[in-house]
């Protein structure tokens, strides 16, 4: 366990990650009050390590703003501020400059950071018209200089779940840094059917060379950020036959993973995809409904992440399958060149237990306490040796949520949701909600047989109760300790979860609003509604991204503009109670960064 004592408090990182040289995150957003500041803090910080801020004033002598040191927050208020001038802070620690700030007179006033972008064209395929919308995104320091980037993934307005016929248009991936200057754009090109379970894309810097790297799945006809084809850019493998149940789909064909540079989008080495997606109707079974098909519908289900396998060096991890047949497939990147180390397939002799316990999404930590990471794909998880760790039998679920849920007991937990569709014994013997163990699997509780949560949270909402609250489209508020209903209301989203105010309590994010569970009158109390801006992936409501990718440890939310010319980041202006590390030194946390945009998109949540 690692221990940090910082200004008075304790946090316990039980895996530390500090691979990232960040710098300190500095924003200022301007409030009816003056202009306020947030810096980020890190693990290589000394304790008690002081700050100083300072303006000049229409290029002025720069003048000290606080009294006395700031060490106990990492935030501050200049309620001075003449925003008619421009202005510029400088932020220094013990002295020395380490950020600034400036704020123009021609720079229009927002609650957020504006960040340009550049839609891509309108088009037609099969006669069908489409157009684009800011999706998921992730963050990285693609170019080695301290700052996160974005990439952002552009989804066609025809997008597909895989058992949907009919054709997209090509996903585009983009990095911009924070002022909007475009990176490079990546096309996926037409042998990468759009959608949530098939553009899975991983942001880390799998190399250790100070920059992030882009991996993901690609095909004949991606275009990298240079122009550079991989593949046969001639070949198609969309079918074309309208007759044909397939009709759209892409069901044969090379299927490959690549890895991009960071800085420039350059294809750094492309290796066939594993595992192939043959025979088409092999990856059914006991998830879901129980059923099967032979048109692509199970085969193209995916989800990804990272993981420090041998508790040094991070890897890809590509997950395909969840209703029955699932392939987890462990890569390394390193002397420019992937290599597969290992797969995990649930086919196999004696694994016949782990098939249809993959969620629609992934969740990554050291969850047995070896110091290297684990991958639960839902209901069950894969060792860091490609072994199966264990499986619940739970069956898949929809939502999954991983962390020191109970913490009175040792090591992690997971909450999750469990799909039971159609009328057989096996939904019947199903739970709709289970929490259990993270290291062995055991069962803790469950309840609801046979019951369908297509969604479900936990998180620590209600100081009253140990660790986490648990909650679902089904029923009232739990605890996370037994499952005993606390009450049978809850907050009224059952989505996103996020660190905004200054308590340790989690707030609720959902579409455009962030909100508070008031534990006493159990009622939800909104605390932010943004205007002029959309949520992604429809009735799901999920932001391009919530994470600390700046300031302090709490965290900001990503969402593009209704018109779809610029992300706005959003980040909280409470003044702060306490100083803690940024939350991207957990190592479990900033690998659910690199998760977050995969399929059914899920919080962050961190080891302790």
């Amino acid at each position: 366990m690692y221990i940090l004592l910082l200004c008075g408090s304790i946090y316990a990182f039980s895996q530390p990650y500090t691979g990232e040289k960040l710098s300190r995150g500095l924003v200022g957003i301007p409030t009816d009050k003056g202009m306020y500041f947030s810096w980020r803090m890190t693990l290589d910080d000394a304790p008690g390590l002081q700050f100083d801020i300072y303006r000049s004033t229409n290029g002025g002598a720069a003048i000290k703003l606080n009294k006395e040191p700031i060490s106990k927050t990492a935030d501050f208020l200049d309620e001075d501020a003449d925003f008619k001038a421009t202005n510029h802070w400088i932020l220094k620690a013990d002295n020395r400059e380490v950020a600034t700030w400036t704020h123009s007179t021609e720079e229009v006033l927002h609650p957020y950071l504006s960040i340009p972008i550049r839609k891509p064209e309108d088009g037609e395929i099969a006669g069908e018209h489409f157009f684009y919308t800011a999706n998921d995104c992730s963050v990285g320091d693609l170019d080695g200089d301290g700052e996160y980037e974005i990439i952002l993934k552009w989804s066609p307005s025809n997008s597909k779940r895989p058992p949907q016929r009919g054709f997209t248009g090509n996903t585009y991936l983009d990095a911009y840094k924070m002022d909007g200057t475009l990176l490079w754009r990546i096309d996926l090109g037409p042998n990468i059917r759009s959608g949530a379970a098939t553009t899975n894309f991983l942001v880390f810097d799998f190399n250790g060379d100070g920059r992030a790297e882009i991996c993901c799945k690609t095909g004949d006809g991606t275009v990298d950020g240079t122009g550079h084809t991989i593949g046969d850019n001639q070949a198609d493998w969309r079918t074309w036959n309208k007759e044909s149940p397939t009709y759209g789909k892409i069901v044969n064909g090379p299927e490959y993973l690549t890895v991009f540079d960071g800085k420039t989008g350059k294809e750094l080495d492309t290796k066939e995809y594993i595992p192939p997606r043959y025979p088409i109707d092999g990856w059914g079974g006991i998830g879901g409904n129980c059923g099967n098909d032979n048109t692509g519908g199970r085969s193209d289900r995916f989800t990804a992440g990272v993981a420090f396998l041998d508790g040094k060096t991070p890897s890809p991890v590509m997950v395909r399958g969840w209703y029955g047949r699932t392939v987890v497939c462990a890569w390394t990147f390193t002397n420019s060149t992937l290599k597969s180390i290992w797969t995990f397939d649930s086919a196999a002799p004696g694994l016949e237990g782990y098939s249809g316990m993959g969620n629609h999404s992934v969740t990554i930590a050291d969850f047995d306490g070896d110091s290297y990471d684990e991958i639960c794909v839902g209901a069950m998880t894969v060792d860091h040796d490609g072994k199966g760790l264990f499986t619940t039998g739970l069956r898949h679920g929809d939502a999954l949520h991983a962390g020191r849920l109970i913490p009175s007991r040792p090591g992690m937990q997971v909450f999750g949701v469990h799909e039971n569709e159609g009328d057989n014994e096996i939904v019947k013997r199903t739970p709709a909600v289970a929490m259990f163990d993270g290291a062995t699997g055991e069962i803790i509780w469950q309840d609801g047989l046979g019951e369908d949560a297509g969604r479900g949270v936990a998180a620590d909402i209600d100081p009253h109760y140990e660790g986490a609250e648990c909650w679902c489209n089904i029923g009232g508020l739990r605890r996370g300790d037994t499952g005993e209903f606390i009450s049978d209301k809850k907050p009224n989203s059952c989505n996103f979860t996020i660190y905004w105010d200054a308590d340790p309590l989690a707030e609720l994010l959902d579409h455009v609003s962030i909100s508070k569970w008031n534990w006493q009158t159990e009622e939800t109390e909104l605390l932010l509604k943004a205007e002029g801006v959309v949520s992604n992936n429809g009735t799901k409501g999920n932001p391009c991204l919530s994470g600390d990718v700046l300031g302090d440890w709490r965290e900001e939310v990503i969402w593009a503009s209704k018109d779809q010319t610029e992300l706005r980041i959003y980040t909280t202006t409470i003044p702060a109670t306490d100083r803690r590390p940024t939350l991207m030194n957990d190592r479990q946390y900033r690998l659910a960064i690199a998760w977050q945009n995969v399929a059914y998109n899920q919080p962050p949540h961190t080891s302790f």
